[in-house]
């Protein structure tokens, strides 16, 4: 499945990107992307080739030195 996700409580501003997993999220699902971890918020119907649009928010960077 391939969801197109909003973050929407980065400590930077908002931040867009997508992801693919193989099981459907679920609200409260956490998942890693690029070494950050998020947590789902909301997720609305998808378009086009997505699957779903995800609203998460940003938990912590898991990089060496990274501000958690």
């Amino acid at each position: 499945m391939i969801y197109d996700v909003l973050v929407v409580s980065d400590v930077v501003g908002e931040r867009r990107f997508t992801t693919e997993r193989e099981a459907a999220f679920t609200t409260g699902d956490t998942f890693e992307q690029d070494s950050e971890s998020y947590r789902v918020l909301a997720i609305h119907p998808g378009y086009g080739p997505l699957d779903g649009v995800i609203e998460a928010e940003w938990l912590a960077s898991s990089e060496p030195g990274a501000p958690a």
